[in-house]
């Protein structure tokens, strides 16, 4: 889809949303959402305390946050670190606008193991969580205006040279 107005960039953890994310807004020069910034009044390093309800209303904040920038004529509002239930959601909310959903998959478990447990900024080291999301993002069906990428062996900046060839 050519010139969305959000990008969600979508996968377990240790898949590269987020190094994607910052090179693709670097890229398009567009404002930047983090899910977790909106998650984190209500989670501790250890990704804990937040109830389904503060989850929810977090949720619900970005839904507006996203419809005012599409109000105001924004294009390439990139979006990461949603949980995959709430992707799943994003058509519900957002059925009359343009958006496009970058699933980053990684193929083999090694690989997702050895990037959770690596050096990373989210805190986040279940390695068996993470291994299970992904699993379910490869095998589950793909949804409307969702394309899947095999980041198991891409640089980010093949990545991103990827997504930015579908929407510029």
């Amino acid at each position: 889809m050519k010139n969305p107005s959000i990008i969600f960039i979508a996968g377990a953890p240790g898949s590269g949303k987020t190094t994607v994310a910052e090179l693709l807004v670097k890229k398009l020069h567009s404002p930047y959402i983090d899910f977790g910034w909106l998650r984190e009044f209500h989670l501790d390093r250890e990704w804990k305390k937040a109830s389904n309800r503060e989850e929810k209303m977090s949720f619900e904040n970005l839904v507006a946050i996203l419809k005012n920038y599409i109000r105001y004529g924004y294009k390439n509002v990139v979006v990461t670190d949603l949980k995959d239930s709430k992707i799943q959601e994003i058509s519900k909310f957002f059925k009359k606008d343009r958006y496009v959903i970058f699933s980053l998959i990684i193929e083999k478990n090694e690989e997702i193991k050895k990037r959770v447990l690596g050096p990373r900024d989210s805190g986040f080291k279940n390695v068996k969580e993470a291994v299970s999301w992904n699993k379910h993002l490869k095998e589950r069906k793909t949804l409307l205006h969702e394309i899947k990428i095999d980041n198991s062996h891409n640089k980010p900046e093949k990545t991103a040279e990827q997504i930015l060839k579908f929407i510029v």
